[in-house]
This record gives C-alpha cells, sequence and structure tokens, in this order.
C-alpha cells in the first residue's frame, strides 16, 4: 500500500547530511537504496584498483565514496574520512603555507608563483595511516609499523589531532624528533643513522624510509584501512588563497597517486581514495597537467548519462529505490508502479519521466532538490500533483542555480559570478555569441561588475565557461532545407566540445530564475 508523500525519503541535497540523519533517526533508506552510476565497477575502488572519484558538481561523488566507506566498515576494515573543505581550515591553511618555499616559474611573459605541498601532505597522509593502524589489524611485521609510529611522531601521541599535520614547521618538528625517538628495529635505525646528521632533506628522506618500509606490512584481508578525501574544492575569498589552493589540491591529488602506485602496488590492505569535482579538475590541470592523466588512468567518473534516447535511465531508478526502501521502512509493501502511483502522468506537455529527465541534467541532487521540494510543500498528500510541481519552480531553479554559481566559483570571482548572471537575467533563452558581446558591452557601461568582467574576459570565454558547466547547450538544426531535424548538444548528455557557430540556449531549469520565457503551464 502507498505510504504519504511526507514519509518518502528521497534524501538530502548533501549526501553526507543524508548518512548524518539517517544514523540519527535509525533510517538504512541511503544504504538499502543506493544506485551504483552506470559504467562503475565498485570492486576496483574497494580494492584500490581505482582510487580517484571524479564528476560534476551534485552528480553523486560523495554518495559513492560513502557507500564505499560503508560498505568497508561492513567488512570490518578502519576507515577515516578528512573534508578539505570544512576539515582544514582558513587559518589552518595559512599556516601550511608559513615558511614554505616556492619558485618563480614563467609562462606567457607572466611570473607565476609556484607553491610545492608535497611534503606536506606525504606526511599528513602517512600520520592519519599510522595514527589509525591497530596491533590487531597487522598480520605481519607489526615491529615496522612501531618503528614507523615512532618515527612519525604519532606513537603515543596524547594530542590526535590530524590539523597540525599540514603545519611545515610541524612537521619540521615531528622529523627531528622523530630521528630521535628510538628504538627502531635494525634496519630502520641503520637508514636513521645515516641521515640524522642532516640538517636539510630530512623530511623526505624520512618519508622515502615509510614508503619502503611500509609495503612489508601485511593487515588481516578483513582488517584494511581506507583513508578517504572528500570536498576538494577552492576558497575563492582571495586571488591568491585561491592559486594557494589549487597547488594544495594539486599536490594532495599527486601524493595520492603516489601513495597508492607505491603502497599499493604490493597491498590492497591500505588504499587512499580522492575525490574531486570537475570544474576544481579543470583548473588543477593549469598548474599540473599531469595530475589528469593520472585522474583519468586510477580514476572512475560519476556520469549518469547513457546514450540511448530512452526516458528509463539509470539516474530514474534511484527514485524508484528510494522509494521503495521508504515503503519498506513504513511497513507497507512496496508499490509496483511508482510513477503511476506516486506522480502526475505529465508536466508541461511531456511525460513525468521525461520531464525530470530534462530538468535534472543527469544529477541526482538535482532530482532530490526537485522531488524534496514538491514532498514538503504538501507532505499529507498521496501523490505528487502537478499544481505541486508547478509551483515549485521557481525555488527550484534558485536552487539548481546556486549550484551552477558554485560551479563557476571554480574560475571567477565571486563578483564576476554574479556578473554572468546579470548577463542572463532577463536576455534571451536562445542567442548566439556575437548577441551575447552585444549585452556584456552594453550591460557594461551601467553594471560594474559587468565592466570589470569584461575587462578579464568575452562572451567566448563566458560561453565555454557555462556550456562545460551546464547552464547552456547548443541548439541547431542539420538536413537540407525540404527536410530539417532539430538537434540539441549538452555536456551532459556528452557532448563535450560546443558548436562555437551555432546557438546556444539556456537550460530549462534556470529560466524562472533568470527571467526568462518558460514552457506553457499545460
Amino acid at each position: 500500500m502507498a505510504i504519504k508523500v511526507g514519509e518518502i525519503k528521497f534524501g538530502e541535497i548533501d549526501a553526507k547530511n543524508e548518512v548524518f540523519e539517517q544514523k540519527r533517526t535509525g533510517s538504512h533508506v541511503f544504504k538499502n537504496s543506493f544506485q551504483i552510476p552506470p559504467g562503475i565497477d565498485l570492486y576496483k575502488i574497494q580494492t584500490g584498483a581505482k582510487y580517484f572519484i571524479h564528476g560534476q558538481k551534485g552528480c553523486g561523488k560523495t554518495a559513492l565514496l560513502l557507500y564505499t566507506k560503508a560498505l568497508l566498515d561492513e567488512e570490518g576494515a578502519t576507515t577515516k574520512t578528512i573534508l578539505f573543505k570544512s576539515g582544514i581550515t582558513e587559518p589552518e591553511r595559512q599556516r601550511i603555507a608559513t615558511g614554505m618555499g616556492y619558485e618563480l616559474v614563467r609562462q606567457d611573459d607572466f611570473n607565476i608563483v609556484e607553491y610545492d605541498y608535497k611534503i606536506n601532505w606525504l606526511w599528513y597522509i602517512y600520520r592519519n595511516i599510522l595514527r589509525e593502524i591497530r596491533q590487531e589489524q597487522v598480520f605481519k611485521n607489526w615491529d615496522i609499523i612501531l618503528s614507523l609510529k615512532k618515527l612519525l611522531g604519532v606513537h603515543k601521541e596524547v594530542n590526535s589531532s590530524s590539523l597540525s599535520d599540514l603545519a611545515t614547521k610541524k612537521i619540521k618538528g615531528y622529523a627531528k624528533a622523530g630521528l630521535k625517538a628510538g628504538p627502531f628495529i635494525a634496519e630502520i635505525g641503520a637508514e636513521i643513522e645515516a641521515i640524522s646528521e642532516k640538517d636539510d632533506s630530512i623530511e623526505i628522506e624520512i618519508i622515502e624510509i615509510v614508503e619502503r618500509y611500509l609495503p612489508k606490512v601485511l593487515l588481516y584481508p578483513n582488517k584494511r584501512f581506507a583513508l578517504l578525501f572528500d570536498e576538494l574544492e577552492l576558497f575563492w575569498n582571495k586571488a591568491d588563497q585561491r592559486e594557494r589552493d589549487l597547488f594544495l589540491i594539486r599536490d594532495l591529488l599527486y601524493s595520492v597517486s603516489r601513495f597508492n602506485q607505491t603502497i599499493g602496488a604490493d597491498s590492497a590492505a591500505i588504499m587512499v581514495i580522492a575525490s574531486v569535482r570537475s570544474e576544481v579538475l579543470h583548473e588543477v590541470n593549469r598548474v599540473g597537467p599531469e595530475i589528469s592523466r593520472d585522474v583519468d588512468d586510477f580514476g572512475v567518473k560519476v556520469n549518469w548519462n547513457v546514450t540511448i534516447e530512452d526516458e528509463n535511465q539509470p539516474i530514474l531508478k534511484i527514485v524508484e529505490a528510494k522509494i521503495h526502501a521508504s515503503e519498506i521502512e513504513a511497513e507497507e509493501l512496496v508499490t509496483d508502479d511508482v510513477w503511476a502511483t506516486y506522480f502526475p502522468p505529465r508536466a508541461f506537455g511531456r511525460n513525468f519521466k521525461q520531464y525530470i529527465l530534462d530538468n535534472a541534467m543527469f544529477k541526482p541532487r538535482n532530482i532530490v532538490n526537485m522531488l524534496a521540494l514538491a514532498r514538503d510543500h504538501r507532505p499529507h498528500d498521496d501523490s505528487i500533483s502537478f499544481d505541486t510541481i508547478d509551483q515549485i519552480q521557481l525555488e527550484f531553479s534558485k536552487r539548481t542555480w546556486r549550484e551552477i554559481e558554485e560551479e563557476l566559483s571554480g574560475e571567477y570571482s565571486p563578483e564576476h559570478v554574479s556578473a554572468i548572471k546579470a548577463l542572463l537575467v532577463g536576455f534571451e533563452t536562445v542567442f548566439e555569441i556575437p548577441s551575447l558581446q552585444k549585452r556584456m558591452e552594453e550591460l557594461a557601461k551601467y553594471n560594474p561588475k559587468v565592466k570589470s568582467l569584461l575587462g578579464t574576459a568575452s562572451a567566448y570565454s563566458v560561453i565555454v565557461s557555462l556550456y562545460r558547466v551546464g547552464a547552456i547547450g547548443n541548439k541547431y538544426q542539420v538536413g537540407n532545407p525540404q527536410r530539417r531535424e532539430q538537434r540539441y548538444g549538452w555536456i551532459f548528455r556528452d557532448n563535450y566540445d560546443p558548436l562555437y557557430d551555432k546557438s546556444f540556449m539556456v537550460h530549462e531549469s534556470l529560466r524562472k530564475v533568470l527571467q526568462l520565457s518558460f514552457r506553457n503551464r499545460r
């Protein structure tokens, strides 16, 4: 029997919040309804063969990371999650940079300050791993673990806070203290004695000792350890902050790859996994193109789009699974056809499934946004009506644009993101590059933010950015004059290269908030 709309657990906008809430309430809908994205081999992530998760904002990267964590926890593994954005504060990032060396790199007649945080991240990763590994996990060579714990300063430490592990001055202190700690096993002791007289580079030499000996440690298969990094996002407060964070993320990705290829080559018992947004990778590639190659080779891309033109897309299985899991928790039988039971047959001239696909950009977060808004609008109803869907359009559009703004913030300052919105508000649903350039030049006379944007960007570069984040797509026709066929190109439909000589259109989900023409009500 069907349940009330308010009882359906569609999830939260952020998967971490969904898991947190359900742990508090005793619900298991997240885990019981989880759908593995198309084309992803979960076993390769669980074993560390793939250790990067990437994709656009809202595509379900964090959900996949949390589901992997849940599976590892069930097996008896130990996991620890580090949140880059919220777990490492701005003051902490400033302390990381204190005393940090840098070099000037000349690119296109400009001197660029290039920071190097690789040693910081390697220390951070190894200290966190060694801090967590316990004797009951180790099948062979616990004495090596003890020696390495002493060497990196996590043996019997009183304060287990990991936030200071990245600070340059702290690392130098740990390195000097570690050389004097002892006692060590004979082989490690001999290596330490060889470097103890040095003043320079002892930090990286200690890391190299760890990388030589940690692979010799064997953990029980069901007692593995995984360190998980999430929220690899950029702070945009100041230009120098953004540049610093770019190098922080670049070197974290480098360190994750180095760890897995050094340690994971001999054992899948210890792994490090990182989840990163596509727009951040886009920017990181500018300062470290070699990282993108590692992400391609050792990563999985979360992408719900499939090439077939069919309304029964995999992403819609998420909705069905959420409803079925909610019905089971409400001690009701599962509904055979959730679409006929809980949703209107049509919306804005289309089958309701097609309407969701058209508006969600193939992102689970957008589906959750829309359906959660509809559920909360009339929670006591037996189903979600078309009138409810109609009434939430503006709020849904606002939330969707907020996601777009966050993606653009990886490339533009807040002032310029605001200017881009000003360009689109009340403009045209369908337009071409010359008309957008003219719009920029006209608005620049009155809007100082647009004037600032015009000084650094053209309509072409704005088009590139908006297309990349899915805010706009191509609309054009093919065929001969007697038989023309309408075509559309969107990045979430795997059309990665925009056609600059064709028309562009604003995505339907954004038109309400941008005050553009919307589809007919019925």
